[in-house]
C-alpha cells in the first residue's frame, strides 16, 4: 500500500517512532561510547593501582628481607669470624648465632656465612658447611656485582638448585671495620611462595587480570600465572614489547596487543633498582564485560521506551485525529449530496480552534444547502401545482372549444338550410306553410342550442376568468418565491468568505511551522521532535487549505448553478408574463366577444321566432318577411364565419398554453431532479 494512501494518524505515529528510535539510538551510542570510556579509565586507572600496589608490596618486601641480610651481615659474630675463620671459638658462636637467627626468619631456605671465594663456613644447615658455592667465572662474576653496588647484590628469584623452590637469592659483602675491606659475605634468600601470597592477597575474587614479573636484564621470567614460566627465557611479543620501552626509558606505561582471546591491554612498571619489571594484562572483553551487560541492560530499556512512547504516541494521535475523521466524514457526505448532519461535529462548532472553524464552516454549509434545497423543492412542487392546474384548465378549455366547435358547425349547417328554404319560398310560393312548419321546428332546435352554446360560453369565460385570475396569482407567488429563494442563496457568499477566512488561518499556520522549523533547525538535536511536530502542523494546515479550496470550489459550483437557476426563473417568469398572460387575455376577451355573438344570434332567432308568427297570421307580409329571413341568414352567414374565426383562434391560444405546461413541467423536473441530488 503506498505511503501517500496512509492515514494521517499513522503517518505521524511512524514519523514519532523514526524520530524516538533515532533519537534513543544515538543516546544509547553515546552512553556506551561513554560508559566504555569511562569502565576504560576506571579499569586502567584499577589495573594502574593494583600495579603500583604490588611493585610497592614487592619492593617492601624485598628491602625488609635485604634488611634482614644486611642486619644478619652487620652483626660483631660475623665480623669476627670472618677476621678468624680458624678460630673454633668464633666458628662455634656464629653457627649457634646463624642456627637461632634462621629460626626467626620466617620461610627462609637457608641463611649462611661464606668467604670472599664462596667457601661456606657458617650455614643454618651445617651439613652444607665446607661447600664451596661457586668457581671460576660465575665467582668472579658474583665478586664483581657485589663490588659493583658497594652493597647487597640481589640477584633476583631463581628455583633454588637445593630445593627446587623459587627463592629471592640475596649476597651481601662483609666489611672491616674500615668499611672499605671486605671480609667475605654472607648469603641467603626466602622462599617467594609468601610474596606471591601476598600479591595474590591484592587481587580481588572477580579479578580476571594476569601479571607477571620479569627480570629486565636477563630477560627471564621471575613471576608468571604459568609457573613452568619461571626462570624461563621470555618469548612472549607483549613482555618483549614491554622490555623494548623499558629499555627506551618508559619506566612505566600501557601497551595494547593482540592476545588468543582478542586484543590484550597490559600496564607495566619498571623497579629500576633491581632491574625487574612487575606486568599486569587483561583482555579487552573482560575489561568490558561489565559495560558490555550494562549496555545490554540500556538497550533493553531503550527499546521497551521505543515501543512505550510509539504506543503512547499513537493512542495521543489516534484520539487528536479523531475530529479530523468526524470532518472528513461530514466533507464526503457533502461530495455525495448527503445534507444529514451528524451530531460528533457538534462539541467542536463555535470553538477557535482550527477544527471548531472548519466544524463550523461545515454546518454552515449544511445549513445553507438545506435551505438551498429546501426553497428549491418548494419552487418545484409550486411549478408542478401550477403545472397541473394549467393542465386541467387546458383540459377543459379543449374540451369547451371542441363543444363550442361543433355547436358552431351544426349552426352552420342550419343557416344554409335557412337560405334554401328561403329561395324555395321565392319559388314555390305554394308550399310555404309546410315550408314555415318546418322552419318553426329548425327555430325551436336552434333555440334550444342557442341556449346550451349560451350556457357553454357562460361556463367558458367564467373558467377563463378563473383561470387567468390563479395564472396571475401563481405567477406573482412563484416570481415572490423565486426572489426570496435567490436572496437565500447569496448566504453561500459568507461560506466562500468563511473559506477565505480558513485559507488565511491555514497561511499564518504555516508561517507559524516555518517559523516553529526555523527555530526548531537553530536548536539543533535537541529541536529535532520539535521541527517534525511543526513540519505536521505544516502539512495538517495543508490538509486544511486543501480542504478550504475544495469548499470554495463547491461555492463557486453552487454560485454557478445559482445563476443558471435564476436565468431559467428569469425565463420562466417573462415567458408567463409575456405570453401566457397575454394569451389568457386575448381568450378571455374572445370568449367575450363569443358570448356577445351567440347572444345575437339568440336573439336573432327569437326574431325570426316572431316573424314566423306573423307569417301565419298575414300573407301579404310574406314578401318583406321573406326579404328579412333573406337578409337574416346573410347576417347569420357572417356571424358564423366570425365564431368560426375565433373558434380557431381559441384552439391556438389553448395550444400555446398546453405548451406552456409542458415547459413549466420540464422546468419542474429539472429543479426537482436537482432536489433529488441532495439527501
Amino acid at each position: 500500500m503506498p505511503m501517500k494512501n496512509w492515514k494521517l494518524s499513522r503517518k505521524i505515529t511512524l514519523g514519532i517512532s523514526l524520530i524516538v528510535v533515532i533519537c534513543i539510538s544515538l543516546l544509547y551510542m553515546t552512553a556506551n561510547k561513554t560508559l566504555k570510556g569511562v569502565i576504560q579509565e576506571s579499569e586502567q586507572s584499577h589495573m594502574e593501582q593494583t600495579l603500583a600496589a604490588q611493585t610497592c608490596l614487592i619492593e617492601e618486601y624485598i628491602t625488609g628481607q635485604e634488611n634482614l641480610l644486611k642486619a644478619y651481615s652487620r652483626t660483631p659474630v660475623v665480623r669476627d669470624l670472618l677476621k678468624n675463620p680458624e678460630d673454633t671459638e668464633n666458628l662455634k658462636k656464629a653457627q649457634a648465632y646463624t642456627e637461632y637467627l634462621y629460626k626467626g626468619f620466617d620461610n627462609w631456605e637457608g641463611l649462611y656465612i661464606g668467604e670472599w671465594n664462596t667457601h661456606c663456613i657458617v650455614h643454618s644447615n651445617p651439613g652444607v658447611v665446607g661447600v664451596t658455592l661457586r668457581e671460576g667465572d660465575s665467582l668472579k662474576a658474583l665478586q664483581d656485582a657485589m663490588t659493583s653496588r658497594n652493597g647487597l647484590y640481589d640477584a633476583g628469584i631463581i628455583v633454588s638448585p637445593a630445593s627446587g623452590k623459587l627463592v629471592l637469592s640475596m649476597y651481601c659483602p662483609v666489611y672491616d671495620e674500615d668499611e672499605t675491606t671486605i671480609l667475605g659475605y654472607v648469603g641467603g634468600g626466602p622462599f617467594v611462595e609468601e610474596l606471591e601470597h601476598l600479591l595474590n592477597e591484592l587481587r580481588s575474587e572477580n579479578d580476571t587480570a594476569g601479571y607477571y614479573m620479569i627480570n629486565i636484564q636477563t630477560g627471564m621470567y621471575i613471576f608468571a600465572d604459568d609457573s613452568s614460566l619461571i626462570a624461563t627465557e621470555i618469548q612472549d611479543e607483549m613482555l618483549l614489547d614491554i622490555m623494548e620501552k623499558i629499555k627506551q626509558g618508559n619506566a612505566d606505561g600501557e601497551i595494547t596487543c593482540k592476545g588468543k582471546d582478542g586484543n590484550l591491554v597490559a600496564n607495566y612498571q619498571y623497579i629500576d633498582e633491581h632491574e625487574w619489571a612487575v606486568v599486569s594484562y587483561d583482555s579487552e572483553r573482560n575489561i568490558y564485560r561489565v559495560a558490555n551487560e550494562n549496555m545490554m541492560i540500556l538497550g533493553r530499556i531503550c527499546f521497551a521506551f521505543i515501543l512505550i512512547i510509539s504506543v503512547l504516541a499513537f493512542i495521543l494521535i489516534f484520539f487528536s485525529m479523531k475530529p479530523l475523521r468526524y470532518i472528513e466524514e461530514s466533507i464526503i457526505q457533502l461530495s455525495n449530496l448527503k445534507l444529514q448532519k451528524g451530531k460528533k461535529l457538534d462539541p467542536w462548532i463555535g470553538t477557535n480552534s482550527e477544527i471548531g472553524k472548519i466544524a463550523t464552516a461545515i454546518d454552515s454549509l449544511y445549513n445553507a444547502l438545506g435551505e438551498i434545497v429546501a426553497t428549491l423543492s418548494a419552487c418545484s412542487s409550486s411549478l408542478n401545482d401550477s403545472a397541473v392546474a394549467m393542465q386541467d384548465s387546458s383540459d377543459v378549455l379543449i374540451s369547451c372549444v371542441a363543444d363550442n366547435s361543433q355547436a358552431t358547425t351544426i349552426f352552420t349547417e342550419h343557416s344554409e338550410e335557412i337560405n334554401c328554404t328561403v329561395d324555395k319560398v321565392d319559388q314555390e310560393i305554394s308550399k310555404i306553410a309546410t315550408v314555415v312548419s318546418e322552419v318553426e321546428e329548425r327555430i325551436k332546435q336552434g333555440n334550444i342550442h342557442s341556449s346550451q352554446l349560451m350556457d357553454k360560453v357562460t361556463q367558458m369565460q367564467q373558467l377563463a376568468n378563473s383561470t387567468l385570475e390563479n395564472v396571475n396569482i401563481q405567477i406573482t407567488e412563484n416570481q415572490k418565491a423565486i426572489e426570496k429563494s435567490i436572496e437565500d442563496l447569496q448566504s453561500l457568499m459568507r461560506i466562500d468568505l468563511m473559506a477565505s477566512q480558513i485559507l488565511e488561518i491555514t497561511s499564518e499556520t504555516n508561517l507559524l511551522s516555518l517559523n516553529a522549523s526555523i527555530e526548531a533547525a537553530r536548536a539543533g538535536e535537541a529541536g529535532k521532535g520539535f521541527s517534525v511536530v511543526a513540519g505536521e502542523i505544516g502539512n495538517l494546515a495543508a490538509s486544511s487549505s486543501e480542504t478550504a479550496t475544495q469548499i470554495q470550489a463547491i461555492c463557486n459550483e453552487t454560485k454557478d448553478n445559482i445563476s443558471r437557476v435564476q436565468m431559467c426563473f428569469d425565463q420562466v417568469i417573462l415567458f408567463l408574463q409575456k405570453d401566457v398572460q397575454t394569451q389568457f387575455a386575448e381568450f378571455t376577451n374572445a370568449t367575450q366577444d363569443y358570448y356577445n355573438s351567440v347572444k345575437d344570434i339568440q336573439l336573432i332567432i327569437s326574431d325570426i321566432a316572431d316573424a314566423s308568427g306573423i307569417f301565419a297570421d298575414t300573407v301579404q307580409n310574406i314578401q318583406s318577411q321573406i326579404r328579412e329571413v333573406a337578409n337574416v341568414p346573410d347576417s347569420q352567414s357572417v356571424r358564423s364565419q366570425d365564431i368560426l374565426d375565433k373558434t380557431r383562434q381559441t384552439e391556438e391560444t389553448t395550444e400555446a398554453m398546453t405548451a406552456i405546461v409542458s415547459k413549466n413541467k420540464e422546468n419542474a423536473t429539472a429543479i426537482s431532479g436537482i432536489v433529488k441530488r441532495f439527501s
